[in-house]
């Protein structure tokens, strides 16, 4: 128990440290429009989804901290009754306003910001933008394949790098797309074989996931393969994103 204990007082810290982070306020929602609600001010920011996450962060950290401190208050009075309610409990019994919202918004850490910020090594073949094809992002895929997964990863705010280079075995790879699982920090590797009719495709492939697996990355856990199936099915893609990925 003295373990459980610890462990609370080190979350309810870190809680403590990340909300002083957060911008003032509460999110409010009148239909379909969301406000910024600071004292008696309310600015409208339905279009501000940063804004709206963080708010939405920072409701859930602030239960949270309620939770653990009521813990902690418990544990220490010699273990009566710990409330035991998981995150997701916890943010599908928010108010109505919160309902509705992607689940990620909640345990979306100012972390995922700075992974996508940070420099990287990219594939040093280069993409002929005549030839490739760009998201909203402004990130040009070599194939047209990558490039409708990569927009279901936008519409689903799910981040991730393209191309990112890894090394594995001491041999330096560059995954289709290096995703961050929003909700734990989790890596997962995703690949594309859009060519397995190709004489050696089949070989390369294997290999690849041969090698990806002796390294811990685990299919349906930490390493996504699709084929071209899948992208003429998009809601496979969907399945893979919703039960893997966003699996908290």
């Amino acid at each position: 128990m003295n373990k459980m204990l610890e462990y609370c007082k080190k979350k309810l810290a870190k809680i403590i440290k990340e909300l002083q982070k957060l911008p003032d306020g509460r999110l409010k929602r009148r239909m379909d429009t969301y406000y910024h609600v600071t004292g008696k001010k309310e600015i409208g920011i339905t279009k501000n989804l940063g804004l709206i996450r963080q708010l939405c962060r920072k409701k859930h950290l602030l239960n949270c901290k309620k939770q653990l401190e009521k813990n902690i208050s418990i544990i220490s009075r010699h273990f009566n009754k710990i409330d035991e309610t998981t995150e997701k409990e916890m943010i599908r019994a928010l108010p109505s306003t919160y309902q509705g919202l992607p689940a990620f918004y909640f345990l979306y850490s100012s972390s995922i910001e700075d992974w996508l910020a940070e420099p990287y090594e990219r594939n040093p073949i280069q993409i002929k933008k005549s030839a490739g094809y760009t998201t909203r992002r402004g990130i040009t895929f070599r194939s047209k394949s990558e490039y409708i997964i990569a927009t279901i990863l936008d519409f689903y705010n799910i981040p991730y790098r393209y191309e990112a280079a890894i090394t594995l075995d001491r041999k330096v790879e560059y995954p289709d797309f290096t995703i961050l699982n929003p909700y734990n920090g989790t890596l997962i590797i995703w690949e594309h074989f859009g060519a397995i009719n190709q004489p050696g495709y089949v070989e390369k492939m294997s290999n690849k996931m041969n090698l990806y697996m002796r390294n811990g990355y685990i299919p349906y856990e930490t390493l996504i393969c699709t084929f071209e199936p899948d992208i003429n099915d998009t809601s496979r893609l969907e399945v893979l994103i919703e039960n893997i990925i966003l699996k908290a």
